[in-house]
């Protein structure tokens, strides 16, 4: 739960929001910063998909992302800190990080 915890507080600042102090502020500033990384996956996803030859595969991989991501950040996530008025926001928390690193890594394909 120490690592939980450790991970939450290092994702709330990567977030750069204006000091939340509560869980509910801490889940809407992640829940607005994944709504901007969802913004900027879909876009880098968009402009890898126009490069690429391999669009079936491509489909393929983020559709298989994409249920990692909610297996990770959910059940995984769910089992590993138990119910509590912060498992939310460590679902954001998860989240979030697992869709910079997809972001990351489709932007690599681009170069």
């Amino acid at each position: 739960m120490l690592f939980a915890f450790t991970y939450l507080l290092s994702i709330i600042a990567w977030a750069n929001c204006n000091d939340p102090k509560t869980s509910n502020e801490i889940q809407q500033c992640l829940s607005s910063e994944i709504t901007s990384l969802k913004k900027d996956l879909n876009s880098t996803y968009a402009k890898l998909y126009k490069k690429t030859d391999a669009k079936q595969e491509l489909d393929n991989a983020q559709k298989a992302w994409l249920k990692y991501k909610e297996l990770q950040c959910g059940d995984f996530t769910l089992a590993d800190a138990g119910y509590s008025s912060g498992q939310v926001a460590y679902d954001l928390a998860c989240q979030a990080e697992l869709i910079e690193q997809r972001i990351n890594f489709l932007k690599n394909q681009l170069n």
